[in-house]
């Protein structure tokens, strides 16, 4: 049976980042929404504030960089010890990977694979002393499958699954749960330049059996279960929601 209490976060403080748009917004709402303490950080500062006002001024902004090693400490000093990180943050470019110059490949690895990984072990020293956290890392269903003119961002996405995977491991002994979500094509801004247009939209529906793109809300609805006492057993796994896509390659 599940109770109204095991998706209750009141008294948690949740970190989620890349909260500004998208996914991130829709985790932020979602832990609100359920009595969490949420703060919020991206690079967008406007964005921020504008999901900081649609929860009511509640929450607390952080203005960071991914791509820099520095703030990316610096964020995980100033917010302290928090009950769930939601490592949502995370760039895509598309295009031939023989047209991708030195700058832009590092810029998507520092970003979707680096810049997480150095977050999530700077959250979880505190979570590890106190022996109690949940890590929710947001991948890819491009993390399970090949992609033409995705190789770096599904490169790094699998690096990503794959840190889940092993920090699990390693910190589950500990009480700290690593587990992540791996969301197909979703209606966010981060989309937008691949279903521009009728026609891409269309043949990247023909991928999707369940025929459908997915929501935002979606992706945030199974990391508030995994990051809640609901999914208190799930560990090192990574959630594909991607309404068949890659069962279908």
């Amino acid at each position: 049976m599940i109770r109204q209490e095991d998706l209750s976060f009141e008294g948690k403080r949740v970190l989620v980042t890349g909260a500004a748009s998208g996914i991130g917004a829709a985790m932020a709402r979602a832990f609100s929404a359920h009595g969490a303490e949420v703060l919020l950080a991206d690079r967008n500062e406007g964005g921020l504030h504008a999901i900081q006002d649609d929860l009511g001024g509640v929450s607390h902004t952080f203005v960071y960089d991914q791509q820099r090693i520095d703030e990316v400490v610096k964020l995980a000093d100033t917010v302290g010890c928090v009950d769930v990180l939601a490592n949502n943050a995370g760039i895509v470019t598309y295009g031939p990977v023989v047209g991708q110059d030195a700058k832009t490949i590092e810029t998507v690895i520092q970003t979707d694979l680096i810049g997480p990984i150095v977050l999530a072990k700077s959250i979880a020293r505190p979570m590890l002393e106190a022996r109690q956290g949940v890590i929710i890392n947001t991948t890819s269903q491009l993390a399970f499958c090949g992609a033409a003119e995705r190789a770096v961002y599904a490169s790094a996405k699998a690096g990503l699954a794959q840190f889940t995977r092993s920090a699990a491991a390693e910190w589950a002994p500990y009480g700290v749960r690593v587990a992540a979500i791996a969301p197909g094509r979703t209606l966010t801004p981060l989309n937008e330049n691949l279903l521009a247009g009728e026609e891409a939209r269309a043949n990247a529906l023909a991928t999707i059996p369940l025929g459908r793109f997915g929501a935002a809300d979606e992706m945030a609805r199974l990391v508030l279960v995994l990051a809640s006492d609901i999914g208190s057993y799930v560990v090192g796994h990574s959630l594909i929601a991607d309404g068949g896509y890659v069962i279908a390659q």
